[in-house]
């Protein structure tokens, strides 16, 4: 006998609206299900819990009839991207499916950083001698994996896995790498959301030996430049809220800061808050 919920699981997946992402147990909606009601909240609560998912997160235009509709079935406003959706405001809301899970983590920096004067802070011209910056390739994908799994135990996607990368590759993400010594010493992506001419500036990593120089504050405009080019009119990122060091650069680049996503990415030692900051170009 068939059942008479408006998503499986299976089909859950398959839709391009939704983005399950089983490492940090979490969906994002990117589009409203039609007549959203207390009845379709349910059945996406029991789709999520059927794929070990316990945070659902909507993003929807601002000052609109879906944002009314899920603050009436009780989504927390989590943060906002301004221009996420081809220029129009954005609004993050979140539910929880394990209230457990929506405890912000003490530890934010955020306060901090604000506080902080970043104008003076000039990025250096150039990046040193015996450093070069290029852009990832599928050649180059084995290296890359070895370098993310040598910085992150737990990170929210396979990155550590030669395939994933080049798929990543195939698939609108950009990746900028800073090599010193022959070896890759940084690296950071842009992963483009076409549908919206937004794109994520992520994977920003830097070997321990190499933090402290500002090769992240070279990557940032190196990839924006790029996203320009593309069309791109709004940059955005998700920031561990506990890394002063990169919610500064982020800061400096000329971000703005949008809110603090609620343990949502499996990164480091587990899940843990992301501060959105985003830039629009």
């Amino acid at each position: 006998m068939g059942s008479n919920r408006f998503l499986s699981a299976s089909a859950l997946m398959e839709k391009d609206y939704f983005d399950v992402e089983p490492i940090s147990r979490r969906i994002k909606v990117y589009e409203l299900p039609e007549n959203m009601n207390e009845e379709r909240m349910k059945e996406l609560h029991t789709a999520a819990a059927e794929m070990n998912c316990d945070k659902l997160i909507f993003y929807v235009k601002a000052q609109t009839d879906e944002e009314e509709i899920l603050r009436e079935l009780s989504a927390k406003l989590e943060g906002e991207i301004k221009g996420f959706f081809r220029g129009e405001d954005t609004k993050i809301y979140a539910k929880y499916l394990d209230p457990d899970r929506n405890q912000p983590d003490s530890k934010n920096v955020i306060s901090r950083v604000r506080e902080l004067d970043l104008t003076s802070h000039a990025m250096k011209e150039g990046l040193q001698e015996g450093y070069t910056m290029t852009w990832g390739k599928e050649d180059q994908a084995e290296e890359m994996a070895k370098f993310y799994k040598s910085i992150f135990s737990k990170y929210p996607t396979p990155i550590h896995e030669p395939d994933y990368i080049v798929k990543m590759l195939n698939d609108n993400v950009h990746f900028s790498l800073i090599y010193h010594d022959g070896k890759i010493v940084s690296a950071c992506s842009a992963d483009i959301f076409s549908d919206y001419g937004a794109a994520e500036f992520t994977d920003c990593a830097t070997l321990p030996a190499y933090r402290g120089q500002g090769l992240l504050s070279h990557q940032y405009p190196f990839l924006q430049e790029k996203m320009k080019a593309l069309g791109i009119k709004t940059m955005y990122s998700y920031t561990r809220a506990i890394s002063m060091g990169m919610n500064i650069i982020t800061a400096q680049q000329g971000f703005t800061y949008g809110g603090c996503m609620v343990q949502n990415s499996m990164i480091g030692t587990g899940l843990e808050d992301m501060n959105i900051w985003y830039k629009q170009l």
